[in-house]
């Protein structure tokens, strides 16, 4: 997959940023623990039933779908990239139901009328080359689930982002890597290009970019309603407290109309 010019787009694992250098910088993040804590809210929250038809995309490493099945959801994850999927199946070979795993691009959802429930998990939207192409995202949930089916949107608080932001920050991981990014906000586009070098532990060193559109409140809203959703119910983090300046997260569950 290229984009219009021919370069491979930053999300894709051939750019670097995604794959095995990922998991190694937010292992300190994507605990078991926090898992747990997010599909606990997600059943409580949305009120599933067993067997409930749920659409994870992007998925990731599968870590929901995986968490989701086990508690007998048919879930069906979805991905771009090949790493994640690999890794996703043999972390979910034991299951005696494992999810159903795909490969595909987020706007082309091959499904109709499908699901019961769709998730897009852990600020994975807004990747996309322009504010159409996001579009197109919705819209493709938007078919894939039954009348009246659920979408939950979980992004990055823009306000937080933007009263903490610093031009540069620096981790050090757990292992003793270390993390340089290097941030810049267009006012304009409301998008943030960060550059990154991960320095391992044992003098390898990698520089990926990670490029995304921070929407507003207002702007989810237009979008979902375009897409033909009602939000109903807002969130800024797993433990179920509102949206605030200070809140981490945009948590919008949606429903087709």
């Amino acid at each position: 997959m290229q984009n219009q010019r021919g370069q491979i787009p930053w999300y894709d694992e051939r750019a670097g940023f995604f794959g095995r250098g990922y998991l190694k910088e937010y292992s300190n993040y994507l605990t078991k623990e926090r898992t747990l804590t997010e599909v606990n809210f997600l059943e409580k929250t949305l009120q599933l039933r067993c067997g409930d038809k749920i659409l994870d995309c992007p998925c990731g490493h599968g870590r929901h779908s995986i968490e989701l099945s086990r508690r007998s959801y048919n879930v069906t994850g979805q991905d771009l990239n090949s790493f994640f999927i690999q890794e996703a199946k043999k972390e979910a070979s034991h299951l005696k139901t494992a999810p159903h795993w795909i490969k595909g691009d987020m706007r082309e959802i091959p499904f109709e009328d499908e699901f019961d429930v769709a998730l897009c998990l852990f600020s994975s939207f807004g990747y996309l080359e322009n504010d159409n192409e996001d579009q197109k995202f919705l819209n493709q949930i938007a078919i894939a689930l039954k009348e009246n089916g659920k979408f939950v949107l979980d992004v990055i608080n823009r306000n937080r982002f933007i009263r903490l932001y610093k031009k540069r920050r620096w981790k050090q991981l757990h292992d003793g890597s270390i993390v340089i990014s290097e941030n810049n906000f267009d006012q304009i586009t409301g998008r943030n290009l960060e550059k990154r070098v991960r320095i391992w532990k044992n003098g390898m060193r990698e520089e990926v970019s990670h490029f995304v559109r921070m929407y507003t409140i207002p702007e989810l809203v237009v979008m979902l309603r375009t897409a033909g959703f009602v939000p109903y119910q807002t969130f800024g983090d797993y433990s179920g407290e509102p949206i605030t300046f200070f809140s981490k997260r945009y948590i919008f569950i949606a429903k087709k109309i």
